[in-house]
């Protein structure tokens, strides 16, 4: 099983600077990334200086491989505007229920999101927030960078589920139901074990604090 524990050292101290400055902002993405894979580059630069952490990754495992079961995620709220666009995005909130259906506990796991399924992939997106466990791994396939938007689940007993809120932006129509329903966008997702969430961060910023404290007193 893979397990990566690089992060590139600018996004660190970008996110060192913030944790000590206070939260990091929540960040829109799209899928504008190559061939509708991930999100561009410059947008992954812009993520970054926003404080959202960027790993690199040498590869991925199939969810399902995992044991990760994903029913229909449950619309929580929505709000349509007349003319859709990315400036402009149609909004909803949805939540997400992940289970390990697997023999095996998920350790320090994470769902990665890898490209829409339905609508225009650059027109569809959602909210990355590094406050709620959410970060951007980078895979190189075939000498291309992909920065896909990933959510940290943490360690999930086998049997058990971790819930999360979605809040997608969708800048075209959404399709319903027969029966009046949204229909939101449905996405192809990868898996990652044995990553620490970005959180555990906050224990470098203390040591580096403290370490600047006694450096002070020292000299």
């Amino acid at each position: 099983m893979l397990r990566i524990v690089r992060m590139r050292w600018v996004g660190m101290w970008v996110a060192v600077a913030l944790l000590l400055a206070g939260r990091a902002d929540a960040f829109n993405i799209v899928f504008n990334g190559p061939g509708g894979f991930g999100i561009s580059a410059a947008s992954a630069a812009s993520a970054a200086a926003a404080g959202v952490p960027i790993f690199d990754v040498d590869a991925l495992a199939v969810a399902a491989d995992l044991g990760i079961v994903i029913p229909a995620p449950n619309v929580q709220s929505f709000h349509l505007v007349g003319t859709a666009s990315v400036a402009n995005p149609n909004t909803a909130s949805s939540l997400w229920t992940v289970n390990d259906a697997g023999a095996q506990p998920l350790d320090s796991a994470w769902l990665v999101f890898t490209n829409p399924e339905t609508y225009t992939a650059n027109l569809v997106g959602f909210e990355i927030d590094p406050n709620a466990g959410w970060a951007l791994f980078d895979v190189v396939a075939a000498g291309q960078d992909y920065f896909y938007p990933a959510v940290s689940l943490g360690d999930v007993p086998a049997g058990d589920a971790i819930t999360f809120t979605m809040h997608h932006r969708v800048g075209q129509t959404l399709n319903t139901t027969a029966g009046g329903k949204l229909i939101l966008p449905q996405y192809h997702v990868a898996a990652l074990e044995g990553l620490p969430e970005p959180a555990g961060l906050g224990l470098v910023v203390a040591g580096i604090a403290v370490a600047a404290v006694v450096l002070r007193r020292n000299h």
